[in-house]
């Protein structure tokens, strides 16, 4: 999806659009090792945070435009050489810092599903761990506070990492929605295969996440047959190989106690008695209660949202579509009239390559208050998301990796107001002696507005020397020191939130090591020479490994000019 991917007439276009926003320390605008086939893909290192490997982003932005402020978090998984396989949170408002990462757990690794979601009243970010299988995963579920400490470890009951990546969903009761895969006998004579062959059969569990109570339980081969499935048959239906017939993908609950289910194979989406497990109806496919809008039509679906419990519903899905259609996936809202039946098209949402995403993805609504409110989409396999406004009008394009490298299951953004970090870690400090530079940085830290760096003679010396001080732009800052003449054999950093309040304290360095300072520290007077400040640019693997275009420190106006004469070459 970079530059060279585009038509010229494509990349005029975008180019109008206000032009190309550059993060700090996470963009390239070297698109060349997004489109290599290659086995690695670009991400970030940090010299204080040397664990912290996001990927790096690509970004197409309009600065005029409506992109909301908020986090982007998603769930890397893919190939081991392309940096962390964790979950990350990006900061993707307008301005200066988007893009920049605000944090990566690199404690967890191949994660699905990270989202911020509430529990008792708290916002927490909720992942599923585990082991890939063919299509589905066998692991367990995570919540995680604004510490980012474990509140609570879910598991499916009776089946102890037996859960599935497809959905972790905290309701407003403190329950949690998963989606299961098992293996079952089935009769699968109609398929011409066996009729003591074995199915994957899909089912979602209900539970208390406190105290593990199983509250409801549904299996798809009780409700409908077999023969409702688009899937191919193939060679499948032995034990080995069992037949992915249904394949749910997403569960939702509503306010009176029923759930939507999504069932990739059917091309359908249920609506489940929350009491008896019937079907209260189905949504496309070969059964369906209600006549779909030939411009809603949707195939392999993802990710099926309702929006209210009245007669007429705002229902909104992502349309992976199939390789058979020859079209791109796109993000689908419609309206559906319970009573009449019937499903009409409101806004069709898709990025600006129009990407065909094989499976995976997801569309989320920003602020489903609001009839105006901007959408997101996340591409599933194909690593991209894409801001959109009620109209779906294109924000915001950004790709994170190269195809086929890594990707994320789905990408979701939320409010800047909903995720307040405060990590128990100290801040991270580097000392570059050679350059005089230090580096400073805090893994997960939301409310850091700046930064303090300090010396002294002794990592027990209660008088540290303020040496200098840089305001926090980007997740990595870095003040010049070299031209201080108190500077002694220790630096300490010091992170300050907006009002001037310390946050904590990094250990002590000389440079090579580091050193705990217990308590806190007289500040002796700041020396007369002036700091020379700036963020750190991030070392990316596109910028050692590129030879073309290296942009990561232009600034945004000089790189609308920079990437207008590129296009003019070829116009």
């Amino acid at each position: 999806m970079g530059l060279s991917a585009r038509s010229v007439a494509s990349a005029a276009a975008c180019l109008s659009l206000a032009g190309f926003v550059l993060a700090i320390d996470s963009v390239s605008f070297d698109s060349t090792p997004y489109q290599a086939n290659s086995d690695t893909s670009p991400y970030q290192t940090f010299k204080s945070s040397p664990r912290v490997e996001p990927p790096e982003l690509l970004i197409y932005a309009n600065t005029s435009s409506r992109i909301m402020d908020g986090y982007v978090l998603i769930g890397v998984d893919g190939k081991p050489s392309s940096g962390s396989r964790s979950p990350i949170i990006y900061n993707m408002s307008p301005g200066e810092n988007i893009g920049t990462v605000v944090w990566a757990g690199f404690e967890y690794s191949e994660t699905f599903d990270v989202e911020i979601q509430t529990y008792k009243n708290q916002p927490v970010i909720s992942f599923w761990q585990g082991q890939m299988l063919d299509g589905f995963g066998c692991g367990s579920y995570h919540i995680i506070s604004q510490n980012y400490s474990e509140l609570a470890h879910v598991q499916p009951v009776g089946s102890e990492d037996a859960g599935d990546i497809h959905e972790f969903r905290i309701t407003d009761d403190n329950t949690a929605l998963l989606t299961i895969y098992w293996v079952k006998n089935a009769d699968l004579t109609p398929f011409n295969g066996s009729s003591d062959g074995y199915i994957y059969e899909c089912s979602f569990h209900e539970i208390n996440i406190e105290t593990g109570e199983l509250i409801f339980i549904w299996n798809a081969s009780d409700h409908t047959a077999l023969n409702q499935t688009y899937n191919e048959f193939g060679n499948a239906g032995t034990e080995e190989t069992p037949f992915d017939w249904f394949h749910i993908n997403s569960i939702q609950k509503n306010a009176d106690g029923n759930y939507l289910i999504s069932s990739r194979c059917l091309w359908t989406v249920f609506k489940i008695n929350g009491q008896n497990g019937q079907i209260m109806w189905r949504l496309n496919g070969k059964s369906s209660d209600f006549k779909v809008d030939a411009q809603a039509d949707f195939h392999c679906q993802h990710h099926a949202r309702w929006f209210d419990t009245s007669t007429r519903t705002q229902l909104s899905l992502f349309a992976n579509m199939g390789e058979e259609d020859s079209t791109y996936s796109r993000g689908v809202l419609m309206s559906t009239d319970e009573d009449a039946k019937t499903a009409d098209l409101i806004t069709l949402f898709h990025n600006t390559d129009q990407t065909w995403s094989k499976y995976e993805g997801d569309l989320q609504c920003l602020n489903c208050a609001d009839s105006d409110t901007n959408w997101f989409l996340g591409f599933g396999n194909q690593p991209y998301f894409t801001e959109l406004t009620s109209d779906g009008t294109v924000v915001s394009d950004v790709q994170f990796a190269v195809n086929n490298v890594i990707n994320s299951y789905r990408a979701f953004k939320f409010p800047l107001s909903s995720w307040v970090g405060k990590p128990l870690t100290n801040p991270n400090i580097s000392w570059d002696t050679s350059e005089e530079k230090v580096y400073m940085s805090w893994n997960g830290a939301t409310e850091v507005a700046k930064w303090e760096v300090y010396t002294a003679y002794s990592t027990n010396s209660t008088r540290w020397t303020l040496l200098g001080s840089a305001a926090k732009v980007g997740f990595e800052t870095v003040i010049d020191v070299a031209s201080f003449r108190k500077l002694s054999t220790y630096v300490r950093g010091k992170a300050l939130n907006s009002n001037g309040d310390k946050l904590g304290y990094t250990d002590a360095t000389d440079g090579t090591s580091f050193y705990e300072v217990s308590g806190e520290t007289q500040v002796a007077s700041t020396s007369t020479a002036s700091a020379t400040v700036s963020a750190a640019s991030a070392t990316s693997t596109s910028e050692k490994k590129s030879s073309g275009l290296s942009l990561a420190s232009t600034s945004p106006a000089s790189l609308v000019i920079l990437v207008g004469m590129v296009i003019a070459l070829f116009v």
